[in-house]
C-alpha cells in the first residue's frame, strides 16, 4: 500500500514531494485543489523562503571559510618554519628544556585542535620569544620571529570573527529548513487523510502525493531448531555376592 514520504526523510525530499503534490492538485483542479491549496500552500510559502536565505547565508559564507582554510594553511607553515630556525639557531639539540615550554608537544601544539583557538595560541607563543627566554637565540631572531607570528594570528583572528555570524546564520537557518521538512511531512499526511474523508481512493489520492512504499520489515531468521543432547546410560555397578558360611558361625579358622 502507498504511503506519503516518511517522517525523517531529508527535508529537501519532503518539500519536493509537497511542491510536487501541489503541482498534480493543481492540475486535477477543484476539491483536488482547494484542499491541497489550504493544506500546503503556506507550508511551500515557507519552505521558499528559508531556503532562499539559506541559499544566500551559505553563499555567504563559503568564502569566507576557504579564506580561514586558507591562512590556516599558512600559518602553519609560517609556525613550523619558525619553529625549526629555531631549533637551527640554538644548535640543534636532541633535547631543549626552554624550547620543550615554548613549544610544548612541539609545533603540532600550536596547528593542531580548533582554528578559533589557534590565533590565541599564536600570540601566546610571540610573547614568549620577545621575553628572549632561550640564552642561546638572540634577540634579534627572536624578535623577527615573534612579529611575524603576532602578524599571522592578527590576521587570522580577524578571518575567524569574519566567519563567526555568517555561520551562525546558516546554522540557524538549516535548523529552520530541517522544521519546515517535518511540517511539510505532517500536512502531507493530513491532506492524505482530507482526502481519504472526502471519499477519494488511495490510488486517485497517490495520483497527486508522490507515493512512497513503506519499508518491509527485515525478515526473522527462523528459530534455530533444537537438537537433543543424547543420554547416555550409566552402566549400574554390579553388586559383589556376599559368601555364606556354614553353619552361620562367625568363627574363623586359625
Amino acid at each position: 500500500m502507498a504511503e506519503v514520504i516518511r517522517k525523517g526523510s531529508a527535508a529537501k525530499d519532503v518539500i519536493a514531494d509537497l511542491r510536487k503534490a501541489l503541482e498534480n492538485a493543481r492540475a486535477r483542479g477543484g476539491t483536488w485543489n482547494t484542499v491541497a491549496e489550504e493544506k500546503l500552500r503556506p507550508v511551500e510559502r515557507l519552505a521558499t523562503m528559508v531556503e532562499g536565505r539559506l541559499t544566500l547565508a551559505e553563499q555567504e559564507l563559503a568564502p569566507l571559510v576557504a579564506a580561514v582554510n586558507a591562512h590556516d594553511d599558512v600559518s602553519d607553515d609560517l609556525l613550523g618554519a619558525s619553529s625549526d630556525d629555531i631549533w637551527n639557531k640554538v644548535g640543534r639539540p636532541a633535547s631543549d628544556p626552554v624550547l620543550s615550554i615554548m613549544f610544548p608537544g612541539g609545533v603540532a601544539w600550536y596547528t593542531g585542535g580548533a582554528d578559533e583557538d589557534q590565533p590565541d595560541k599564536m600570540l601566546l607563543l610571540a610573547e614568549f620569544l620577545d621575553a628572549g627566554l632561550h640564552p642561546k637565540l638572540d634577540a634579534a631572531t627572536s624578535h623577527t620571529h615573534a612579529t611575524a607570528i603576532r602578524a599571522s594570528a592578527t590576521r587570522y583572528r580577524e578571518l575567524i570573527e569574519a566567519v563567526r555570524a555568517p555561520a551562525a546564520r546558516v546554522k540557524m537557518l538549516g535548523a529552520m529548513y530541517t522544521a519546515v521538512g517535518r511540517f511539510a511531512q505532517t500536512e502531507l499526511a493530513n491532506l492524505k487523510r482530507r482526502y481519504k474523508s472526502d471519499g477519494f481512493s488511495d490510488s486517485d489520492i497517490h495520483g497527486v502525493i508522490p507515493p512512497h512504499t513503506r519499508a518491509a520489515a527485515a525478515p526473522k531468521s527462523p528459530d534455530s531448531p533444537v537438537t537433543p543432547t543424547p543420554v547416555t546410560p550409566t552402566p549400574a555397578t554390579p553388586v559383589a555376592p556376599t559368601p555364606v558360611t556354614g553353619g552361620g558361625s562367625d568363627h574363623q579358622p586359625r
